[in-house]
């Protein structure tokens, strides 16, 4: 979603990212609190990182190594909770 250039405000300029299933404008915000940068770039790199957080998240959490079955299960869980069918897969 392209971003348009950062609004100036009051001190600076507020950066700000559009998510892509919302029609509103959220603002850089650390800790709740909405960030004023000194500058139109600083705003707008702030906006693309922050937009790039909302997508992705943290990134990869797991560096190499295994997840455990139990872990696995659990994590299937609480992504699909409710539907009571475990399949098993054997890999061969």
């Amino acid at each position: 979603m392209p971003m348009s250039a950062p609004p100036p405000v009051y001190g600076g300029f507020e950066g700000q990212f559009k998510k892509l299933h919302r029609t509103a404008w959220y603002p850089v915000e650390i800790n709740g609190v909405a960030q004023v940068f000194d500058t139109r770039d600083q705003a707008e790199v702030a906006a693309y990182r922050a937009l790039m957080k909302h997508l992705f998240g943290d990134g990869i959490l797991r560096d190499g190594e295994k997840a455990s079955a139990a872990a696995a299960e659990a994590e299937f869980r609480k992504i699909f909770p409710g539907k009571g069918k475990v399949v098993e897969v054997v890999r061969r």
